[in-house]
């Protein structure tokens, strides 16, 4: 195996498994999708446990592989996440008390780009690549815009 970088973690927060499944297959063999939850609120309740290394006493769906060992780096949100919604995972987050540096970026979908409607494979298609696009650039250190500290678009 030498040579091959370990997979990085991230969570994605979806509406659907149908698409979740299908994001998850998407950004590996990179990226690892440690947790996928299906709401802000399930989101709310779960990330500060992985955050801690644990896994949460409940979980909203299990196409995650569960691993917990490094803290992920991103939390995705898809299509249908509001405004409302990313700050109370933000809020969630915050309150595990990591310094910002440690913390993952919330990553949201920017709704301006016109984008196919879900389940249609464009729309999996476009938001893998532009998921993957702003993943490597975050990866690799660059500074990000987003609507407020610790949240980007892609």
């Amino acid at each position: 195996m030498g040579g091959l970088a370990a997979p990085i973690p991230v969570v994605v927060c979806g509406k659907a498994e149908n698409v979740g499944r299908v994001v998850v297959d998407g950004l590996k063999p990179e990226y690892e999708v440690v947790l996928f939850c299906l709401g802000s609120e399930p989101t709310a309740a779960e990330v500060p446990y992985i955050l801690r290394g644990t896994a949460p006493p409940a979980q909203s769906s299990y196409i995650g592989t569960g691993n917990y060992a490094k803290p992920p780096v991103a939390v995705l949100m898809g299509q249908a996440w509001d405004e409302a919604a990313v700050a109370k995972v933000k809020s969630a987050i915050r309150g595990v008390g990591l310094r910002p540096d440690a913390s993952p970026v919330i990553m949201r979908n920017d709704t301006s780009i016109p984008t196919p409607q879900p389940p249609a494979p464009e729309y999996t298609e476009q938001l893998l690549r532009r998921m993957r696009d702003t993943l490597g650039k975050l990866v690799a250190g660059e500074k990000l815009d987003g609507p407020e500290e610790g949240v980007v678009w892609y």
